[in-house]
Protein backbone atom coordinates (compact mmCIF):
# COMPACT_ATOMS: atom_id res chain seq x y z
CA UNK A 1 0.00 0.00 0.00
CA UNK A 2 1.19 3.81 -0.86
CA UNK A 3 0.96 6.03 1.61
CA UNK A 4 -1.88 8.69 1.71
CA UNK A 5 -0.85 11.46 -0.65
CA UNK A 6 -0.23 14.87 1.11
CA UNK A 7 0.53 12.61 4.43
CA UNK A 8 4.04 14.84 4.79
CA UNK A 9 1.78 17.96 5.39
CA UNK A 10 -1.09 15.93 7.06
CA UNK A 11 -0.36 14.64 10.90
CA UNK A 12 1.11 11.10 11.72
CA UNK A 13 -0.70 8.69 13.59
CA UNK A 14 2.53 7.79 16.20
CA UNK A 15 3.14 4.70 18.23
CA UNK A 16 1.97 6.78 21.47
CA UNK A 17 -1.23 8.00 19.40
CA UNK A 18 -2.47 4.18 20.81
CA UNK A 19 -2.58 5.68 24.51
CA UNK A 20 -4.19 8.69 26.22
CA UNK A 21 -2.64 12.28 25.21
CA UNK A 22 -2.23 14.71 27.48
CA UNK A 23 -6.06 16.59 27.36
CA UNK A 24 -6.62 20.25 26.50
CA UNK A 25 -8.19 22.81 28.69
CA UNK A 26 -11.44 22.31 27.73
CA UNK A 27 -13.82 20.34 30.35
CA UNK A 28 -15.09 18.71 27.18
CA UNK A 29 -11.85 17.25 26.55
CA UNK A 30 -12.23 13.49 25.08
CA UNK A 31 -10.88 10.22 23.87
CA UNK A 32 -12.52 7.84 21.54
CA UNK A 33 -11.84 4.23 19.80
CA UNK A 34 -14.64 2.73 17.91
CA UNK A 35 -14.60 0.07 15.88
CA UNK A 36 -17.13 -1.85 13.69
CA UNK A 37 -18.10 -5.11 12.40
CA UNK A 38 -20.68 -6.50 10.27
CA UNK A 39 -21.91 -10.01 8.88
CA UNK A 40 -22.97 -9.38 5.46
CA UNK A 41 -24.98 -12.66 5.06
CA UNK A 42 -27.02 -12.11 8.02
CA UNK A 43 -27.09 -8.08 7.43
CA UNK A 44 -25.78 -7.97 11.22
CA UNK A 45 -23.52 -5.38 12.26
CA UNK A 46 -22.18 -3.56 15.35
CA UNK A 47 -19.63 -1.28 17.30
CA UNK A 48 -17.40 -1.77 20.26
CA UNK A 49 -17.37 1.97 21.71
CA UNK A 50 -15.02 3.48 24.19
CA UNK A 51 -15.55 7.03 25.23
CA UNK A 52 -12.98 8.34 27.58
CA UNK A 53 -13.14 12.18 29.71
CA UNK A 54 -10.09 12.70 31.48
CA UNK A 55 -11.19 15.89 32.89
CA UNK A 56 -14.10 13.54 34.36
CA UNK A 57 -12.07 10.62 35.21
CA UNK A 58 -14.83 8.77 33.93
CA UNK A 59 -14.95 6.56 30.38
CA UNK A 60 -18.22 5.36 28.76
CA UNK A 61 -19.46 2.86 26.40
CA UNK A 62 -20.38 -0.45 25.35
CA UNK A 63 -21.43 -2.71 22.27
CA UNK A 64 -24.16 -2.80 20.04
CA UNK A 65 -25.30 -5.50 17.62
CA UNK A 66 -27.95 -4.79 14.80
CA UNK A 67 -30.11 -6.34 11.98
CA UNK A 68 -32.81 -6.06 10.08
CA UNK A 69 -35.55 -6.87 12.90
CA UNK A 70 -35.80 -3.38 14.30
CA UNK A 71 -33.89 -0.48 14.42
CA UNK A 72 -35.29 0.93 18.18
CA UNK A 73 -32.61 -0.01 20.49
CA UNK A 74 -34.55 -1.71 23.23
CA UNK A 75 -35.42 -4.29 19.95
CA UNK A 76 -32.05 -4.94 19.20
CA UNK A 77 -29.65 -8.26 19.41
CA UNK A 78 -27.70 -7.04 21.89
CA UNK A 79 -27.33 -2.83 23.37
CA UNK A 80 -25.39 -1.77 26.19
CA UNK A 81 -24.57 1.60 26.70
CA UNK A 82 -22.59 2.41 29.75
CA UNK A 83 -22.02 6.07 30.88
CA UNK A 84 -19.70 8.04 33.74
CA UNK A 85 -18.00 4.67 34.96
CA UNK A 86 -15.09 5.48 36.45
CA UNK A 87 -11.51 5.58 34.33
CA UNK A 88 -9.50 2.45 35.61
CA UNK A 89 -6.10 3.75 37.81
CA UNK A 90 -2.76 3.83 35.48
CA UNK A 91 -5.24 3.24 32.52
CA UNK A 92 -3.79 1.97 29.07
CA UNK A 93 -5.23 1.97 25.95
CA UNK A 94 -3.00 -0.53 24.13
CA UNK A 95 -4.48 -3.02 26.72
CA UNK A 96 -7.74 -1.92 27.95
CA UNK A 97 -10.29 -3.65 30.17
CA UNK A 98 -13.30 -1.22 30.50
CA UNK A 99 -15.72 -1.09 33.31
CA UNK A 100 -18.32 -1.35 29.87
CA UNK A 101 -16.66 -5.38 28.91
CA UNK A 102 -14.50 -3.84 25.90
CA UNK A 103 -11.06 -4.98 25.89
CA UNK A 104 -8.39 -3.34 23.39
CA UNK A 105 -4.99 -4.65 23.13
CA UNK A 106 -2.73 -4.05 20.79
CA UNK A 107 -0.79 -6.39 19.10
CA UNK A 108 1.48 -4.00 16.29
CA UNK A 109 0.74 -0.18 16.81
CA UNK A 110 -1.22 1.84 14.26
CA UNK A 111 -2.30 -1.61 12.39
CA UNK A 112 -2.69 -5.15 14.71
CA UNK A 113 -5.47 -5.01 17.33
CA UNK A 114 -7.18 -7.79 19.50
CA UNK A 115 -10.76 -6.96 20.48
CA UNK A 116 -13.00 -8.70 23.04
CA UNK A 117 -16.34 -7.99 24.62
CA UNK A 118 -17.77 -9.46 27.78
CA UNK A 119 -19.89 -7.88 30.40
CA UNK A 120 -18.96 -9.48 33.56
CA UNK A 121 -20.38 -12.59 33.58
CA UNK A 122 -23.22 -12.47 31.35
CA UNK A 123 -23.03 -13.85 28.17
CA UNK A 124 -25.41 -12.47 26.36
CA UNK A 125 -23.08 -10.86 23.92
CA UNK A 126 -19.46 -11.96 24.01
CA UNK A 127 -16.87 -11.01 21.36
CA UNK A 128 -13.49 -12.08 19.94
CA UNK A 129 -12.22 -10.59 16.93
CA UNK A 130 -8.32 -9.61 15.59
CA UNK A 131 -8.53 -6.42 13.74
CA UNK A 132 -5.80 -5.99 10.81
CA UNK A 133 -5.67 -2.59 9.00
CA UNK A 134 -5.09 -2.35 5.09
CA UNK A 135 -3.53 0.93 5.53
CA UNK A 136 -2.15 3.37 8.10
CA UNK A 137 -4.52 5.17 10.09
CA UNK A 138 -5.54 7.72 7.65
CA UNK A 139 -5.11 11.71 8.90
CA UNK A 140 -7.76 14.56 8.66
CA UNK A 141 -6.61 18.47 9.01
CA UNK A 142 -8.16 19.94 12.28
CA UNK A 143 -9.97 22.31 11.31
CA UNK A 144 -11.47 20.96 8.52
CA UNK A 145 -15.28 20.24 9.10
CA UNK A 146 -16.19 18.21 10.99
CA UNK A 147 -12.87 18.65 13.02
CA UNK A 148 -13.23 21.92 14.22
CA UNK A 149 -10.25 21.42 16.77
CA UNK A 150 -9.87 17.88 17.24
CA UNK A 151 -7.76 14.72 15.51
CA UNK A 152 -9.02 12.16 13.56
CA UNK A 153 -7.96 9.27 12.23
CA UNK A 154 -9.96 6.83 10.35
CA UNK A 155 -8.78 3.23 9.24
CA UNK A 156 -10.37 0.32 7.20
CA UNK A 157 -9.50 -3.31 8.08
CA UNK A 158 -10.23 -7.00 8.01
CA UNK A 159 -12.16 -8.24 11.45
CA UNK A 160 -11.99 -11.45 12.14
CA UNK A 161 -12.74 -13.97 14.86
CA UNK A 162 -16.65 -15.18 16.55
CA UNK A 163 -19.29 -13.07 18.05
CA UNK A 164 -21.67 -15.28 20.75
CA UNK A 165 -24.77 -13.74 21.01
CA UNK A 166 -27.52 -15.50 23.04
CA UNK A 167 -26.03 -18.90 22.73
CA UNK A 168 -25.46 -18.54 19.26
CA UNK A 169 -21.83 -18.65 17.73
CA UNK A 170 -20.94 -16.46 15.25
CA UNK A 171 -18.03 -16.73 13.02
CA UNK A 172 -16.93 -12.95 11.54
CA UNK A 173 -15.04 -12.47 8.69
CA UNK A 174 -15.37 -9.05 7.07
CA UNK A 175 -14.21 -5.73 5.79
CA UNK A 176 -15.18 -2.55 8.51
CA UNK A 177 -13.72 0.44 10.06
CA UNK A 178 -12.31 1.79 12.93
CA UNK A 179 -11.86 5.11 13.96
CA UNK A 180 -9.53 7.03 16.92
CA UNK A 181 -10.26 10.77 17.69
CA UNK A 182 -8.61 13.31 20.92
CA UNK A 183 -10.38 16.77 21.47
CA UNK A 184 -13.24 18.82 22.75
CA UNK A 185 -16.73 17.30 22.19
CA UNK A 186 -19.41 19.24 23.00
CA UNK A 187 -22.90 17.34 24.26
CA UNK A 188 -25.26 20.30 23.42
CA UNK A 189 -25.29 21.14 19.73
CA UNK A 190 -28.65 23.66 19.47
CA UNK A 191 -29.51 22.71 15.49
CA UNK A 192 -26.51 22.89 14.41
CA UNK A 193 -24.21 20.15 13.80
CA UNK A 194 -26.19 17.82 11.23
CA UNK A 195 -23.43 15.71 9.05
CA UNK A 196 -23.06 12.47 7.79
CA UNK A 197 -20.37 9.71 7.85
CA UNK A 198 -20.42 6.52 5.45
CA UNK A 199 -17.72 4.50 4.08
CA UNK A 200 -17.36 1.30 2.45
CA UNK A 201 -14.35 -1.28 2.16
CA UNK A 202 -14.92 -3.32 -1.28
CA UNK A 203 -12.05 -5.28 -0.66
CA UNK A 204 -8.44 -5.08 0.86
CA UNK A 205 -7.59 -2.94 -1.92
CA UNK A 206 -10.29 -0.74 -2.60
CA UNK A 207 -13.05 1.22 -0.57
CA UNK A 208 -14.18 4.91 0.69
CA UNK A 209 -15.23 7.25 3.06
CA UNK A 210 -17.25 10.60 3.54
CA UNK A 211 -17.76 13.73 5.41
CA UNK A 212 -20.86 15.05 4.36
CA UNK A 213 -22.61 18.18 5.66
CA UNK A 214 -26.15 19.62 4.25
CA UNK A 215 -26.13 22.22 1.18
CA UNK A 216 -28.33 25.43 1.08
CA UNK A 217 -30.37 26.82 3.48
CA UNK A 218 -32.59 24.08 3.50
CA UNK A 219 -31.43 22.44 6.88
CA UNK A 220 -33.57 18.91 5.73
CA UNK A 221 -32.28 18.56 3.15
CA UNK A 222 -31.40 15.25 1.47
CA UNK A 223 -28.33 17.06 -0.81
CA UNK A 224 -25.16 17.38 0.84
CA UNK A 225 -21.39 18.32 0.31
CA UNK A 226 -18.61 16.23 0.72
CA UNK A 227 -16.23 18.28 3.47
CA UNK A 228 -13.05 15.36 3.64
CA UNK A 229 -12.52 11.65 3.12
CA UNK A 230 -10.67 9.05 1.27
CA UNK A 231 -10.69 6.74 -1.57
CA UNK A 232 -8.73 3.58 -1.75
CA UNK A 233 -8.34 2.15 -5.07
CA UNK A 234 -6.35 -0.42 -6.24
CA UNK A 235 -4.38 0.12 -3.12
CA UNK A 236 -3.16 3.58 -3.32
CA UNK A 237 -4.85 6.03 -0.60
CA UNK A 238 -5.87 9.98 -1.38
CA UNK A 239 -7.99 12.52 0.41
CA UNK A 240 -11.21 13.57 -1.03
CA UNK A 241 -10.82 17.35 -2.74
CA UNK A 242 -14.67 17.33 -3.04
CA UNK A 243 -18.09 15.43 -4.08
CA UNK A 244 -21.75 15.27 -3.18
CA UNK A 245 -24.28 13.27 -1.74
CA UNK A 246 -27.74 12.70 -2.58
CA UNK A 247 -29.99 10.33 -0.06
CA UNK A 248 -33.59 9.01 -0.60
CA UNK A 249 -35.28 8.16 3.16
CA UNK A 250 -38.36 5.91 4.05
CA UNK A 251 -41.06 8.05 4.05
CA UNK A 252 -42.25 6.92 7.49
CA UNK A 253 -38.77 6.33 9.28
CA UNK A 254 -37.57 9.09 7.81
CA UNK A 255 -34.24 6.58 7.77
CA UNK A 256 -31.98 6.10 5.00
CA UNK A 257 -33.27 3.67 2.28
CA UNK A 258 -30.10 4.18 -0.77
CA UNK A 259 -27.19 6.56 -0.55
CA UNK A 260 -25.56 7.89 -3.93
CA UNK A 261 -22.00 9.46 -3.81
CA UNK A 262 -20.06 11.21 -6.35
CA UNK A 263 -16.40 11.44 -4.70
CA UNK A 264 -13.16 13.47 -5.91
CA UNK A 265 -9.84 12.73 -4.45
CA UNK A 266 -6.52 14.70 -4.91
CA UNK A 267 -4.85 12.57 -7.39
CA UNK A 268 -7.77 13.85 -9.77
CA UNK A 269 -9.66 10.24 -9.40
CA UNK A 270 -13.65 10.25 -9.54
CA UNK A 271 -15.74 7.43 -7.92
CA UNK A 272 -19.42 6.59 -7.97
CA UNK A 273 -20.89 4.49 -5.48
CA UNK A 274 -24.57 3.44 -4.42
CA UNK A 275 -25.77 1.79 -1.32
CA UNK A 276 -28.70 -0.11 -0.18
CA UNK A 277 -29.75 -0.07 3.26
CA UNK A 278 -29.82 -3.60 4.71
CA UNK A 279 -30.50 -2.75 8.47
CA UNK A 280 -29.98 0.01 11.10
CA UNK A 281 -30.51 0.89 14.67
CA UNK A 282 -31.26 4.38 16.14
CA UNK A 283 -28.98 5.62 19.16
CA UNK A 284 -29.87 8.72 21.19
CA UNK A 285 -27.88 10.93 22.75
CA UNK A 286 -26.43 14.64 22.50
CA UNK A 287 -27.29 13.90 19.12
CA UNK A 288 -29.43 11.50 17.08
CA UNK A 289 -27.46 8.78 15.10
CA UNK A 290 -29.56 6.62 12.37
CA UNK A 291 -27.28 4.53 11.75
CA UNK A 292 -27.40 2.26 8.61
CA UNK A 293 -25.42 -0.89 7.64
CA UNK A 294 -25.79 -0.86 3.81
CA UNK A 295 -24.37 -2.85 0.68
CA UNK A 296 -22.39 -1.05 -1.82
CA UNK A 297 -21.67 -0.78 -5.17
CA UNK A 298 -18.93 1.42 -6.91
CA UNK A 299 -18.20 2.33 -10.87
CA UNK A 300 -15.99 0.12 -11.36
CA UNK A 301 -18.48 -2.90 -10.54
CA UNK A 302 -16.99 -3.57 -6.80
CA UNK A 303 -19.39 -4.46 -4.18
CA UNK A 304 -18.70 -3.99 -0.66
CA UNK A 305 -20.48 -3.66 2.74
CA UNK A 306 -20.53 -0.49 4.95
CA UNK A 307 -22.09 2.10 7.68
CA UNK A 308 -23.72 5.28 7.53
CA UNK A 309 -24.29 7.27 10.15
CA UNK A 310 -26.55 10.17 9.32
CA UNK A 311 -26.55 12.59 12.57
CA UNK A 312 -28.79 14.90 13.41
CA UNK A 313 -29.03 17.37 16.55
CA UNK A 314 -32.38 16.20 18.70
CA UNK A 315 -33.62 20.12 18.14
CA UNK A 316 -33.44 19.67 14.55
CA UNK A 317 -34.55 16.16 14.44
CA UNK A 318 -37.68 17.72 16.41
CA UNK A 319 -38.29 20.44 13.97
CA UNK A 320 -38.37 18.14 10.62
CA UNK A 321 -41.20 15.95 12.52
CA UNK A 322 -43.13 18.85 13.12
CA UNK A 323 -42.92 19.88 9.98
CA UNK A 324 -44.08 16.70 8.45
CA UNK A 325 -46.85 16.90 11.36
Amino acid sequence: MTAPTGRASLPSFGVDDDRLHAPGEKHSWTETSWWSFNVPERALAGWLYVQIRPHQNTTSGGAFVYDATSPLPWQLPFYAMFDHQRLPADFDLTHARLPSGVSVDCVEPGMVYDLGYRFRDETDFVASLRFDGLIPPFPYLSGTPPFSASSHFDQPGRLTGTLHLRGERIEVDCFSLRDRSWGPLPEHWGRGGRMSYAFATMDARNGLLAFCHPVGDDPFTDTESVTTGYLLMDGEVSRLTGGSRKSARDPVTRMVRTIDLELHDELGRTVHAHGEARSAMVLSRHRVTFNTLLEWTDSAGNVGWGEDQDLWPVALLADSARSRS
